[in-house]
This record gives C-alpha cells, sequence and structure tokens, in this order.
C-alpha cells in the first residue's frame, strides 16, 4: 500500500470501503478505514480519521470493541482520556472553570440503563443477521435518546471530568459530556480534541503568520 501511495503526495491514508456494514478504525500515523456504503459514513470517517489524524481515543465504553480490559490501569497517552483527576493532574485543566465539580456529574446511571437495552438489540441484529436498514434504524433511536438526555444534563458545553470512556465505566474520564469521539450525536470535537487537532494541523501547516 505505501509503495502504491508513494506515488502522489500524501501524508494521511482514508481507505473508503465497497460495504454497507457499520464499521470503521482508525491507527495514529498509518491510516483509517469506513465502510463507504453504509447510512453513518460521514460519521464514521470523521470519527476514525480522528484516530488516525490526530491519535485521538474513543471516548465510549458501552459498545462492544475488539480489546481486552487493561489488567491494571494506567495513565492514557492520547490528549483525550484520563485516569488522572486530582489537583493538578488532569491534563486539560486549563481548560475547567473553577466553578465545575471534578469529578463532573452526568446522568451516568440513565444513560447507562438505556444503553443496556441498545446494545442487547444491537447483538441480537447481528446475530439474526438482519438488514443494515435495522441497524441504522436502531443507531438513529439510540442517536435520538442520547440527544435528549444530554441535552437536559445542564453541563453541555462545559469542560471537566466525566467518568466513562476509554472502554471502561469506571477508571477512565473524558473532558466533555459529548464528543465526536463519545457518540454519534450531531455534535461537533469536544474543546480538547479540538486542541488535539489544532496542534496536528499545526505541526504540518505551521502556525498562523502575523501581520
Amino acid at each position: 500500500m505505501r509503495e502504491l501511495a508513494s506515488w502522489a503526495p500524501y501524508e494521511f491514508i482514508g481507505i473508503l470501503v465497497n460495504n454497507d456494514t457499520y464499521g470503521g478504525g482508525g491507527i495514529f500515523g498509518t491510516f483509517a478505514t469506513v465502510a463507504v456504503d453504509n447510512d453513518w459514513a460521514r460519521y464514521l470517517f470523521v470519527h476514525e480519521f480522528a484516530h488516525h489524524f490526530a491519535g485521538l481515543a474513543d471516548e465510549y465504553y458501552t459498545s462492544p470493541v475488539a480489546y481486552e480490559p487493561a489488567d491494571r490501569v494506567v495513565e492514557p497517552w492520547q490528549a483525550n482520556v484520563t485516569a488522572l483527576i486530582g489537583g493538578d493532574e488532569l491534563k486539560w485543566r486549563g481548560l475547567v472553570d473553577r466553578s465545575t465539580p471534578v469529578p463532573t456529574p452526568w446522568p451516568k446511571a440513565e444513560f447507562e440503563a438505556a444503553q443496556r437495552d441498545f446494545q442487547a438489540r444491537r447483538r441480537q441484529i447481528r446475530a439474526e443477521r438482519r438488514p443494515e436498514s435495522e441497524m441504522s434504524a436502531l443507531f438513529r433511536e439510540e442517536q435520538a435518546y442520547t440527544t435528549r438526555l444530554l441535552e437536559k444534563a445542564g453541563m453541555a458545553g462545559k469542560v471537566g471530568a466525566f467518568q466513562g470512556a476509554n472502554y471502561d465505566a469506571q477508571a477512565f474520564y473524558r473532558p466533555q459530556l459529548d464528543c465526536v469521539m463519545f457518540s454519534r450525536d450531531a455534535v461537533p470535537f469536544c474543546r480538547v480534541c479540538q486542541q488535539a487537532l489544532g496542534a496536528v494541523i499545526d505541526l504540518y501547516a505551521g502556525p498562523p503568520r502575523g501581520d
């Protein structure tokens, strides 16, 4: 693949897969993949490319993944998840308002209760090999529920330390209530992810020049 790609100038690679089964992947500095015939392809590409481009971690923790849980908790190297929230240890402490509690409250129990149902239905669709359109419909239902729940949480737009991230419900924290790396909600990247993305852009393009 690298030999073929070397015939054209490039820094990053996106592999478009002609398939409608929901999924994709992103490896930092290597490539990103996405199933382009899926209804969620646009979201998937942005999410997976963020892994590849800026090394962002997954902030979700209820969906099935292809990784085994860690034997012990260590501080992740990725910019947007952390296990350390005390004192000056929080990676993104400079973005946290003094009035924002850390850890930061959110309707975690309610979210997880709904996720148990959504994930069970997701597994059933896959086990029964039902049409991909049914999976897309389930994801739209899940998206609508998550949007309603997080909108009423009262912490939208706040940077804090929200428990549940990096495939673990307890050990890791994410910077904001929602983000492209957390859910399929129609939201932008959180402020911490935006900083990480901006740092890579500056690395390749250089910082903005003054007058």
